[in-house]
């Protein structure tokens, strides 16, 4: 190859350069698309400019910025790369500074100091990787400003649509968290109001004057006997008012001394007797709230144990658990098979969201804080949690606002518009 052939290939590769470095500086970045490690936001037309190592490429003049997050095998950082005239310069030249404005007016600012051939940031981005960015560069005695967003787990609703949606807000505050047993069991007379009728002496029976089931007020008749002794017939009463629960007579057979012939209780409360299994004895206290329930058709009903058997069921290898009911109504009826909740510690917790508000995204927890027409994702830390409520540990502050009720309509909001990215 001569000279003349020499200077052209090289004069094409100037160009070629050039060319290069005129379409990354001029290309314009799209308003919700960030190029920073696969995040993104909104659709946009058109992509954001992009440099050598994938990241989002800023320009002004001749200087270039290229942003980007790196996230393979460390925590999310920034390592930003330099371009002067399309050629990478040295970092130590540069001095950066970047600030994310988050959700709620959050800022979080972002130092830099050299590392090989890039400045890298002395904080994790931490998730969301949402935030609007704002890039400061100093280079050789002239500051350059850029701007630009990048929203992940973002979206806007108007009023009327999170109204029509029964999309329900809360604040985020304190609550009771409860550690709760669930156990079967079943509804019994109340033996302690309860009375067998005994006829004094042996005899034969001359009338009788219940049927099972049936009222009994105190001291009234329920049979008559005829003495086997004196064959004189006398009146059997009950001594106490009640429903007869039991009924072992017929009329003009013979009764022997000592034989019940009704049973009468009062129904006014009635026994629960709950199962609790051998893994929740030690958890088990007298004085624990208890709320049964009956199934459909009936209304819940709330007490607390009254008493702990001392025995264990052989056959079933569980502990007997009783409640002492109210039944003014009669609707506990004995035999009725029940279930329980049985609340075994009560945690004050500072922090707390409904569990109706839980979502996952990604495999994160979230909840969909709001201000305003906007929601967004807050990954949480959970501990504690039953039935309503589940303690936040990190991720969402008391008095911030989040999507209690329908948050899953919100999220197929958000997976809609593409508003999030893999790693």
């Amino acid at each position: 190859m001569n000279k003349q052939q020499i200077a052209a290939v090289i004069l094409v590769l100037l160009a070629g350069t050039g060319l290069t470095w005129f379409v990354l500086r001029n290309a314009k970045p799209s308003a919700h698309a960030s190029g920073e490690g696969g995040h993104g936001g909104e659709a946009a037309a058109t992509e954001a400019a992009k440099g050598p190592h994938g990241g989002r490429l800023l320009s002004e003049g001749d200087f270039g910025t290229e942003v980007t997050i790196f996230e393979r095998g460390v925590p999310p950082e920034f390592r930003v790369f330099f371009y002067e005239t399309g050629k990478p310069i040295n970092p130590a030249e540069v001095k950066l500074t970047i600030e994310l404005h988050r959700f709620g007016e959050r800022v979080d600012k972002i130092g830099f100091a050299k590392r090989e051939d890039y400045l890298l940031g002395d904080k994790e981005i931490v998730e969301p990787h949402s935030f609007d960015v704002k890039v400061i560069a100093e280079y050789k005695g002239k500051t350059s400003r850029w701007e630009y967003d990048s929203y992940e787990g973002r979206t806007t609703m108007t009023p009327d649509a999170v109204k029509n949606s029964g999309i329900i807000i809360e604040t985020a505050g304190p609550a009771k968290i409860k550690t709760i047993i669930k156990v079967n069991g079943r509804v019994l007379p109340n033996e302690d109001r309860m009375a067998h009728v005994i006829p004094r002496y042996p005899g034969i029976v001359k009338k009788i004057h219940k049927r099972l089931g049936d009222a009994v007020a105190k001291d009234e008749v329920v049979a008559v006997v005829e003495s086997n002794e004196s064959l004189q017939s006398y009146e059997v009463k009950s001594s106490i008012a009640g429903t007869v629960i039991k009924k072992n007579v017929t009329q003009g057979e013979f009764v022997k001394e000592g034989e019940a012939i009704y049973t009468v209780a009062d129904l006014g409360t009635v026994w629960v007797d709950l199962n609790v299994h051998r893994k929740d004895f030690d958890r088990l206290k007298v004085g624990e709230a208890v709320t049964i329930f009956a199934g459909e058709g009936m209304t819940n009903a709330t007490g607390t144990v009254s008493y702990i058997s001392p025995f264990g069921a052989e056959d079933t290898q569980t502990m007997l658990a009783r409640v002492e009911l109210p039944n003014p109504k009669g609707d506990w009826r004995p035999g009725l098979f029940v279930t329980g909740k049985i609340v075994v510690e009560e945690a004050k917790v500072p922090v707390a969201v409904k569990a109706s508000a839980l979502q996952t995204f990604r495999d994160w927890d979230v909840v969909f804080l709001n201000d305003g027409s906007m929601f967004e994702i807050a990954i949480l830390e959970l501990g504690r949690r039953d039935g309503e409520w589940a303690e936040v540990l990190s991720g969402l502050n008391a008095g911030q606002k989040y999507a209690a009720e329908n948050s899953f309509i919100i999220k197929a909001d958000i997976l809609k518009l593409g508003a999030s990215h893999d790693h």
